[in-house]
Protein backbone atom coordinates (compact mmCIF):
# COMPACT_ATOMS: atom_id res chain seq x y z
CA UNK A 1 0.00 0.00 0.00
CA UNK A 2 1.59 3.65 -0.86
CA UNK A 3 1.77 6.17 1.84
CA UNK A 4 -0.11 9.00 0.98
CA UNK A 5 1.90 12.07 -0.15
CA UNK A 6 1.40 15.54 1.35
CA UNK A 7 -0.44 17.71 -0.97
CA UNK A 8 1.74 20.57 -2.86
CA UNK A 9 -0.82 23.54 -2.68
CA UNK A 10 -0.54 23.18 1.32
CA UNK A 11 3.12 24.17 1.06
CA UNK A 12 2.34 26.60 -2.00
CA UNK A 13 -0.19 28.34 0.18
CA UNK A 14 1.92 28.59 3.15
CA UNK A 15 5.05 30.17 1.41
CA UNK A 16 2.70 32.60 0.05
CA UNK A 17 1.45 33.68 3.43
CA UNK A 18 4.96 33.75 4.48
CA UNK A 19 6.22 36.21 1.36
CA UNK A 20 2.97 38.29 1.97
CA UNK A 21 3.31 39.07 6.14
CA UNK A 22 6.94 38.55 6.57
CA UNK A 23 7.89 39.51 2.90
CA UNK A 24 5.39 42.29 1.47
CA UNK A 25 3.72 43.40 4.20
CA UNK A 26 6.91 44.07 7.04
CA UNK A 27 10.57 43.93 4.81
CA UNK A 28 8.54 46.04 1.91
CA UNK A 29 6.67 48.60 4.05
CA UNK A 30 9.59 48.93 5.78
CA UNK A 31 12.05 49.86 2.72
CA UNK A 32 9.39 51.68 1.12
CA UNK A 33 8.83 54.25 4.42
CA UNK A 34 10.58 58.02 3.37
CA UNK A 35 10.16 60.07 7.00
CA UNK A 36 12.02 63.34 7.97
CA UNK A 37 10.89 66.30 10.39
CA UNK A 38 10.70 66.86 14.23
CA UNK A 39 7.72 65.16 15.88
CA UNK A 40 5.45 68.12 16.92
CA UNK A 41 2.83 65.70 18.09
CA UNK A 42 2.06 62.20 19.29
CA UNK A 43 -1.34 60.59 19.81
CA UNK A 44 -1.72 56.91 20.66
CA UNK A 45 -4.80 54.69 18.11
CA UNK A 46 -6.02 52.55 19.57
CA UNK A 47 -7.08 48.76 17.46
CA UNK A 48 -10.66 47.80 18.39
CA UNK A 49 -9.80 44.26 18.75
CA UNK A 50 -6.45 44.40 20.54
CA UNK A 51 -6.27 47.46 22.30
CA UNK A 52 -2.79 46.57 23.35
CA UNK A 53 -1.31 46.33 20.12
CA UNK A 54 -2.27 50.04 19.90
CA UNK A 55 -0.31 52.66 16.83
CA UNK A 56 0.56 55.88 17.29
CA UNK A 57 -0.07 59.10 15.07
CA UNK A 58 2.85 61.07 14.98
CA UNK A 59 2.69 64.61 13.18
CA UNK A 60 6.19 65.93 11.87
CA UNK A 61 7.27 69.56 10.53
CA UNK A 62 9.72 68.59 7.64
CA UNK A 63 12.79 70.50 6.79
CA UNK A 64 10.38 72.37 4.80
CA UNK A 65 7.93 73.70 7.30
CA UNK A 66 4.98 71.27 5.72
CA UNK A 67 3.20 68.77 8.48
CA UNK A 68 3.12 65.39 7.45
CA UNK A 69 1.78 62.62 9.60
CA UNK A 70 2.63 59.26 10.25
CA UNK A 71 1.24 56.28 11.72
CA UNK A 72 3.62 54.31 13.50
CA UNK A 73 2.15 50.59 13.75
CA UNK A 74 3.23 47.51 16.41
CA UNK A 75 4.73 46.16 13.87
CA UNK A 76 8.33 45.65 12.42
CA UNK A 77 7.50 47.88 9.89
CA UNK A 78 6.90 50.63 11.46
CA UNK A 79 9.48 53.03 12.60
CA UNK A 80 9.34 53.38 17.23
CA UNK A 81 5.90 54.12 18.17
CA UNK A 82 8.05 55.96 20.87
CA UNK A 83 9.04 58.95 19.95
CA UNK A 84 8.89 62.08 21.88
CA UNK A 85 8.12 65.60 21.03
CA UNK A 86 10.81 67.32 19.64
CA UNK A 87 12.43 63.79 17.93
CA UNK A 88 13.74 64.28 14.69
CA UNK A 89 13.88 61.81 12.68
CA UNK A 90 15.15 61.14 9.18
CA UNK A 91 14.17 57.24 7.11
CA UNK A 92 15.05 56.92 3.69
CA UNK A 93 13.56 54.93 1.15
CA UNK A 94 14.87 51.66 0.13
CA UNK A 95 16.74 51.27 4.02
CA UNK A 96 16.02 50.07 6.95
CA UNK A 97 18.03 51.84 9.40
CA UNK A 98 17.10 55.64 10.36
CA UNK A 99 18.71 58.63 12.23
CA UNK A 100 17.22 59.61 15.36
CA UNK A 101 18.20 62.91 16.84
CA UNK A 102 21.42 62.15 14.02
CA UNK A 103 22.13 58.89 15.36
CA UNK A 104 22.16 56.43 13.08
CA UNK A 105 19.30 53.45 14.71
CA UNK A 106 19.54 50.12 12.71
CA UNK A 107 17.50 48.13 14.51
CA UNK A 108 15.46 45.89 12.16
CA UNK A 109 16.05 41.96 12.24
CA UNK A 110 16.29 41.79 8.85
CA UNK A 111 18.42 38.18 9.21
CA UNK A 112 14.66 37.16 10.65
CA UNK A 113 12.91 37.92 7.74
CA UNK A 114 15.39 36.91 5.21
CA UNK A 115 15.24 33.06 7.35
CA UNK A 116 11.34 33.28 7.02
CA UNK A 117 11.72 33.69 3.13
CA UNK A 118 13.88 31.31 2.82
CA UNK A 119 11.42 29.42 4.51
CA UNK A 120 9.15 30.04 1.74
CA UNK A 121 11.44 29.39 -1.13
CA UNK A 122 11.86 25.93 0.57
CA UNK A 123 8.49 25.01 0.54
CA UNK A 124 8.20 25.96 -3.19
CA UNK A 125 10.63 23.78 -4.08
CA UNK A 126 9.65 21.43 -2.29
CA UNK A 127 5.97 21.91 -3.93
CA UNK A 128 7.10 21.65 -6.90
CA UNK A 129 9.08 18.41 -6.36
CA UNK A 130 5.98 16.57 -4.69
CA UNK A 131 4.00 17.86 -7.99
CA UNK A 132 6.32 16.32 -10.14
CA UNK A 133 6.41 13.06 -8.11
CA UNK A 134 3.05 12.88 -8.65
CA UNK A 135 2.89 13.71 -11.91
CA UNK A 136 5.62 11.42 -13.06
CA UNK A 137 3.68 8.22 -11.20
CA UNK A 138 0.72 8.92 -13.48
CA UNK A 139 2.46 8.81 -16.80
Amino acid sequence: MNKPQPNSIIFVLFATWIVWGFGYQTLFARLMTDVEGTVISTQDVPYPLAPARHGTENVFKNPEGRTLNYIAGPTDASLPRSMPVGTYIKKRRWHFSYERDGQPVDEFGIVFYLVFLAVAVGCVVWAAKLRRKQLMQHV
